[in-house]
């Protein structure tokens, strides 16, 4: 497109040029192709057209740049990994050492590792570690060895506790049981002592009482002696 439609003209469209192009029918204008960073690993592999974009490719011992159009940018393979081309990951190489077999040719950048093809040593186990014996610590001039190896299960041995060993007196929790009690005889002598005072105290106010209401009572015969002699001269 080299220009859009107004409110008098018409959309007027021509030709992507040279290193442009436009894949689809649109009103957008021609796209830039992408570039293949030959000095980055990266070869083409279809030219750029009108109506498509560049293909790029990495080449043999690269990976591609994750951060750039795949394949325009590639990474050199690390130490360890080759590639063998075709815009794929690096992987590792084969670790002859481990199948049991010998290293004909070593790993490359663009090429892995070669091995024999029949078994010259047994195989290693990435996980296998040597033996480690590991003592534990004296109990009772009693002494136990433990050793650990990758052929059997490691053993931990289990100390019995001494059942004959005599018990430690906790004087801490007898002493205060013995100071609860001390205090428990002390309040109730306490509450005694104030049961007994207050029982003598009720003693000693009952026989005024007594007498006071022994007074009254020789009373009321003298005033009736009284009213019977008046009663008696009233009649008189």
């Amino acid at each position: 497109m080299r220009s859009r439609c107004t409110a008098t003209t018409d959309t007027v469209c021509a030709p992507c040029q040279d290193e442009y192009f436009s894949s689809e029918h649109n009103h957008n204008f021609c796209k830039s192709c992408t570039i293949c960073n030959t000095r980055k690993g990266s070869v083409e592999v279809k030219k750029c057209e009108k109506t498509s974009d560049r293909i790029c490719m990495c080449v043999a011992g690269y990976m591609p740049d994750v951060r750039y159009t795949l394949g325009s940018k590639c990474s050199l393979c690390p130490e360890g990994f080759y590639s063998i081309g075709g815009n794929e990951n690096c992987r590792p190489w084969t670790n002859c050492s481990l199948l049991g077999k010998n290293t004909l040719r070593p790993g490359t950048k663009t090429d892995d590792a070669v091995c024999s093809n029949h078994v010259t040593q047994p195989a290693t186990s990435q996980s296998a570690t040597p033996a480690v014996n590991l003592s534990t610590t004296d109990h009772k001039n009693n002494k136990s060895t433990a050793a650990f190896s990758p052929s059997r299960p490691s053993v931990i041995p289990f100390i019995c506790p001494d059942t004959n060993r005599p018990t430690e007196t906790n004087w801490g929790s007898l002493s205060l049981i013995l100071i609860c009690l001390i205090l428990l005889m002390v309040s109730g002598m306490s509450i005694l002592l104030l049961i007994i005072q207050a029982a003598k105290k009720e003693t000693k106010k009952r026989p005024c009482r007594n007498n006071h209401q022994n007074g009254r009572s020789f009373r009321i015969p003298i005033q009736e002696e009284q009213i019977d002699s008046n009663s008696s001269l009233i009649k008189n």
